[in-house]
């Protein structure tokens, strides 16, 4: 068994290297002196081993298969409910620790890991650990067969003494793998030894016989290694069978929440119930309904409600008994199956769980502060209220209901008053179709096709399959691309061929080194990554020369590849431009001199054979970049790469340097030098956290702002709507209070937006224009009815209290804020065109354009409508009377416009309006 990453721990606890009681890297700081320990003991035994690993090691044939096999059958791995995962690759430890040497045995613990990681790309910490333990297993197990096989006198028969060690090698492998996982399990995820389920029957005999199976390769391989691929091939079948059983617990399990799904709590339920009935044992249920979610959601969007319904999980968890059973219902509604439980009992537990659930603070991460949430229950109890299952949910749920009625937050029991009068027998919640004759089926009339006037639909065309594109990319890309990467492949291929260097050990220093700082690069958003890992590129022309191109392009190539899984045309393009970067950084370390100018001289060259990386490198990334977006490659190259040519001259100087300390103390200098580089990554990483840290609490104070202001926008759209229906109602009120005049407003506003509307006016000036008509008159509102509804002339006093309605009303809207623009057109709507008007007296085109048009509109209307002082007035005679007082009491261009569209749209059959 493995660890693997746990999902929910780690979205609920923070990764941050600041968090108390953490070891930095999402790991509590007991699991991390844990590790540490487990490392150390792990490298103790391991590298008195490794160190006598050499050319004259025998096996490595064999070692080969078998690291192979170990690692494929890892990458393919059955995960386990508890953060852990069973593996086939038992079936190639075992015959390793029976056939290879230790300096072999101890290095497959490292060697079959690689490929799961780069595909899987698990946290540093958890692949460190499971390297360490099966590397402290497989030397276990290699120890403990050695011991037998070695131990002559005490068995003599050497097929029995064989079969033996095999025994007691498959118990220590099995043993040792779970005895060294159980307490990280324990320390690092919180998993008690029976929840993790590690020293399980199940988990052990697993183990075990995979381990037997693996000792059955052995035996062929050392009687008939041909029949070794009919020793493998049962794997396949096995594999698939261990993943039954975590297929089955997906199939019974809730993914959201990790409780059971509602299909198999029926079925507990259902045998639950059967053997109450058998047994005459209490048995009750409880519905449980998450009390506002849609809020939640809406306020803080789905993925928080998805937070508080797995904190609701986790409550369910701690308060419930080990064999009480809890589920996802559906939605935000749970059910719990309580055996052996009288409702009064259950009543007790459903609200310490409510209480719980009230209690608890859900962290999610759209909101700065923890949110509450509550739940509703309801409890039924068999066979109380009922004797089947549907009857017992019916009736939970319609405890559910009354308690959401009551305020929320509560519990109630079925056998409280129920909200309305119920049948005493109730038909079951669901039922099948009546199997007896029913009422005939009528067949509906097929619909009448709908055929189009036009056909538009094209002919329909034969299928043809898509001819295979090498390159998903435009032409001119392509063939740069392929350029690019045939060019440098085929001069890494020559250089590999031709070149006289034989530093191998340099060489796969170097690689390695290479890779690490590769593996290790640092993303950077929205620009890309960095990686030292350009230093050992450039001390790999140095040192090897022309030979190292190709190496080490193919392995920055490969780790980039398993990192962000890029297209084979980008593949292409990163191995021919590393490759032809190295090239030319080694045609310039080619250059050397004797004596110690010579070797300041070469040193200093170090600084243009950075260059030369730099300039070949990123000036065919340019060039791509340009194609591809149709750009200036010089203007790509200077925007976004010229600021890295410093960078890259230093780590020449550095490659050049690293030469010189090569020469004296061999591949010790090339590590020495890697200890600083990797050093410097963990700044560059400390930094680039800070800075990223800053930039998203940056983001969020933006985003929290953004949504203040929305909500703010909201808030003042939604007074403005109100204080305009307000005032609205208003201008109705000042209509209604005489009977001739109901309606005139809304009527002015229709006649002021049509001549607007004929004098082009935008749709802004439109809308001001129209509240600015159903306004015009509020400040009647202030006019006492005395005077307003007067059916005689007004005297001097009672005619200066009318004209001063317009002054008020101004006065009125102004107040709102929102509509101040409008203040002008009700303030001067009463203004004459020749200056006699009031409440200013102004004239001709000092009269705001919209107070001209409501002067007309409002003259119009009120010569159309009977009023308490006079009778309604034909509409050609109210046109003729507009147009006699054009120029002196109305504008001459909204008379005009208002004739327009009465010629227009009315004709000569104006009604009278007569209200």
């Amino acid at each position: 068994m493995s660890a693997i990453p746990s999902d929910v721990m780690l979205e609920t606890e923070p990764n941050d290297e600041t968090t108390p009681g953490r070891g930095g890297h999402g790991l509590p700081l007991s699991a991390t002196i844990y590790e540490f320990v487990i490392a150390v003991a792990a490298l103790a035994a391991a590298l008195p081993f490794i160190l006598r690993l050499n050319g004259s090691t025998h096996a490595w044939a064999t070692f080969g298969i078998l690291a192979a096999g170990a690692a494929a059958s890892h990458t393919y791995t059955v995960r386990t409910a508890k953060d852990s995962s069973f593996h086939t690759s038992w079936v190639f430890l075992i015959p390793a620790a029976m056939l290879l040497p230790p300096e072999l045995v101890a290095l497959l613990g490292v060697v079959m890991h690689i490929p799961e990681w780069l595909k899987e790309r698990y946290a540093w910490y958890i692949q460190s650990f499971n390297i360490c333990n099966y590397t402290l297993g497989n030397l276990a197990t290699w120890g403990a067969a050695t011991l037998l096989l070695d131990a002559n006198g005490l068995i003599p028969d050497q097929h029995l003494r064989w079969a033996a060690a095999g025994l007691v090698a498959c118990v220590v492998a099995v043993g040792a793998n779970h005895v060294l996982l159980a307490p990280m399990m324990m320390l690092a995820r919180g998993h008690s030894l029976r929840e993790a389920g590690i020293f399980s029957f199940e988990s052990l005999s697993t183990d075990f016989i995979l381990a037997t199976l693996g000792l059955a390769f052995a035996a062929f391989w050392n009687f008939n290694p041909w029949l070794i691929p009919f020793a493998v091939a049962p794997l396949l079948l096995i594999h698939r069978s261990l993943a039954i059983p975590q297929l089955q617990a997906e199939a019974r399990v809730d993914p959201k929440t990790g409780l059971y799904n509602a299909r198999h709590f029926a079925v507990v339920m259902q045998e639950e119930l059967g053997r109450a009935q058998r047994f005459q044992r209490p048995l009750s249920l409880i519905m449980a309904d998450l009390d506002l979610l849609r809020d939640i959601n809406n306020t803080y969007g789905h993925l928080a409600g998805d937070a508080v319904l797995r904190g609701i999980s986790e409550v369910f968890r701690q308060q419930l008994r080990h064999y009480d059973v809890p589920a996802r219902f559906g939605g935000e509604e749970f059910s719990i199956l309580l055996p052996e439980t009288p409702p009064d009992q259950a009543y007790e537990i459903a609200d310490r769980i409510r209480r719980a659930v009230a209690a608890r603070l859900f962290e999610v991460e759209t909101s700065s502060e923890p949110i509450r949430a509550t739940i509703s229950m309801g409890v039924a109890g068999f066979p109380r209220d009922g004797s089947d299952m549907n009857e017992l949910v019916h009736q939970a749920d319609l405890a559910v209901y009354r308690a959401k009625l009551q305020g929320r937050n509560r519990v109630l029991d079925a056998s409280d008053e129920p909200l309305l009068a119920q049948p005493e027998k109730r038909g079951p919640r669901l039922v099948t179709l009546p199997a007896g004759e029913s009422e005939p089926v009528r067949p509906l009339p097929p619909a009448a096709e709908i055929v189009p006037d036009v056909e538009r639909r094209q002919v329909v065309r034969p299928h043809n399959v898509p001819a295979p594109r090498f390159f998903a990319v435009p032409r001119r890309l392509a063939m740069l691309v392929g350029l690019v990467g045939l060019l440098g492949t085929a001069a890494g291929v020559a250089a590999a061929v031709l070149g006289h260097s034989e530093e191998i050990i340099g060489l796969v220093t170097i690689i390695v080194l290479v890779g690490l700082g590769q593996v290790l690069s640092l993303e950077v958003e929205e620009t890309g990554s960095i990686s030292v890992s350009a230093v050992g590129a450039l001390a790999a022309a140095a040192i090897i020369g022309p030979r190292a191109a190709l190496a080490l392009a193919l392995t920055m190539a490969a780790v980039e590849w398993s990192a962000r899984r890029a297209v084979f045309h980008q593949l292409l393009f990163n191995v021919g431009a590393l490759s032809l970067a190295s090239l030319a950084a080694a045609g310039v370390f080619s250059v050397h001199m004797s004596g110690r100018i010579g070797t300041g001289i070469f040193v200093a060259s170090g600084l243009v054979g950075g260059l030369a990386y730099f300039v070949v490198n990123m000036g065919l990334v340019s060039l791509a970049v340009g194609v591809e977006g149709r750009e200036s490659p010089m203007r790509v190259f200077r925007e976004r790469f010229a600021w890295l040519m410093p960078h890259y001259a230093v780590y020449g100087l550095v490659a050049a340097v690293i030469y010189e300390a090569y020469a004296a103390i061999g591949a010790w200098a090339i590590i020495v030098f890697a200890l600083p580089l990797f050093l410097m990554r963990k700044t560059q990483e400390a930094y680039l956290k800070h800075t990223q840290r800053s930039a998203h609490k940056l983001r969020e104070a933006a985003e929290t702002i953004q949504t203040q202001n929305v909500s703010l926008e909201q808030a003042n759209r939604l007074l403005k709507e109100r204080s305009t229906a307000a005032m609205e109602s208003l201008s109705a009120t000042v209509d209604a209070r005489d009977a001739y005049t109901a309606g005139h407003s809304r009527r002015v506003q229709q006649l002021a937006l049509a001549v607007g509307r004929e004098l082009d006016l935008s749709h802004a000036e439109l809308e001001l224009l129209g509240h600015a008509a159903l306004f015009h008159d509020i400040g009647k509102l202030g006019i006492p009815d005395a005077i307003l509804l007067k059916p005689s002339s007004l005297t001097d006093e009672e005619w200066e209290i009318m004209a001063s309605h317009a002054a008020e009303g101004a006065s009125i809207i102004n107040r709102l804020g929102f509509l101040s623009d409008a203040v002008p057109a009700i303030r001067h709507h009463h203004e004459r065109f020749d200056g006699q008007g009031y409440p200013d007296g102004l004239a001709g085109e000092d009269i705001p354009l919209g107070a001209r048009i409501i002067h007309v509109a409002d003259a119009f209307d009120s010569m159309l409508t009977t009023r308490v002082y006079r009778p309604a007035r034909p509409a050609h005679e109210a046109l003729h009377e507009l147009r006699r007082m054009a120029g002196s009491q109305f504008c001459p261009r909204c008379v005009g416009a208002l004739e327009a569209i009465v010629a227009t749209e009315i004709g000569d059959a104006v009604p009278v309006l007569v209200d």
